[in-house]
């Protein structure tokens, strides 16, 4: 016994270890009338450990073992009317996953993937009370100075103010800069602010919302950072924001539409066509 089972341990190491065959289909085990291919084994061993290689391997043939003998004994034990209702089960699952996915190819070859502003524009509007913020946002804009740059002053100056002259002279000598981002346009949230900051405290925070500004200095850099804008908890999001979700609303609402549609033409192409007929009484 001890020898047999010396062996099929060394057996399933070395299966485990090295699953280059010249037959795919080569048999790692059976019970009754089932076989466990060496194709399916490699499949179900997936990514592992080459130190856990013997316990997964031995798992995964003893759990294939098990599942077999389950299945045999149930079929043989359980009653003809659970057996009955486990195979409507099975055929229903089927029949749904076979229907769904073919609804669902026909729409996503005919949907309009584009977006639409005013249908955006109309969801924003019939449904604000959806998005109203939950933190604070904000647009801002920020530059990383090197220690040692020579015009500290005038560039903090020039970020505090920001109008179209600044815009152009910062723009214009960012290269000196140790990193820095003018993008006025997108949203990031207050938790996004302390992740890309983090140096910012709850102290800090609360002086750049009131000042629109905020300077840090560490052993390495000199941070500016400007709001351009903001909103806080309560309000309604800006639409901008809030864009991602809209635009999954549009697309979803398309698709709800459009599968209606599909579903009214195939049934009416199946009365045309006398493959569907509905008796009367």
């Amino acid at each position: 016994m001890l020898r047999r089972f010396i062996f099929l341990s060394i057996l399933i190491f070395t299966l485990s270890c090295n699953f280059i065959s010249n037959n795919d289909f080569e048999n790692i085990a059976r019970y009754d009338d089932s076989y466990l291919t060496k194709q399916e084994f490699v499949k179900l061993m997936g990514d592992y450990d080459i130190e856990d290689s013997l316990s997964k391997a031995n798992n995964i043939i003893n759990n294939w073992a098990i599942d077999k003998i389950l299945i045999q004994r149930a079929e043989f034990n359980l009653s003809e009317y659970n057996l009955k209702n486990i195979e409507l089960l099975v055929n229903e699952y089927r029949s749904n996953l076979l229907s769904e996915a073919y609804l669902e190819a026909l729409v996503n070859s005919s949907i309009n993937l584009e977006i639409d502003s005013v249908e955006i524009q109309s969801l924003y509007t019939n449904n604000k009370y959806l998005f109203e913020l939950n933190e604070d946002i904000f647009r801002l804009i920020y530059i990383e100075l090197p220690l040692d740059f020579s015009d500290t002053y005038q560039v903090r100056t020039k970020l505090k103010r920001y109008r179209d002259n600044e815009r152009k002279f910062l723009d214009s000598i960012s290269y000196r800069f140790d990193s820095y981002s003018f993008d006025r346009d997108n949203w990031i949230s207050k938790k996004q602010l302390f992740n890309k900051f983090p140096f910012l405290t709850n102290y800090s925070y609360k002086s750049l919302k009131n000042y629109n500004f905020f300077q840090f200095k560490d052993s390495l850099s000199l941070y500016l950072i400007k709001i351009i804008e903001s909103a806080k908890i309560g309000d309604e999001s800006p639409i901008e924001y809030v864009l991602p979700t809209l635009e999954y609303m549009s697309l979803n609402k398309r698709k709800k539409e459009l599968m209606l549609d599909v579903k009214s033409k195939i049934l009416k192409d199946a009365l045309i066509n006398n493959k569907f007929e509905i008796y009367k009484k």
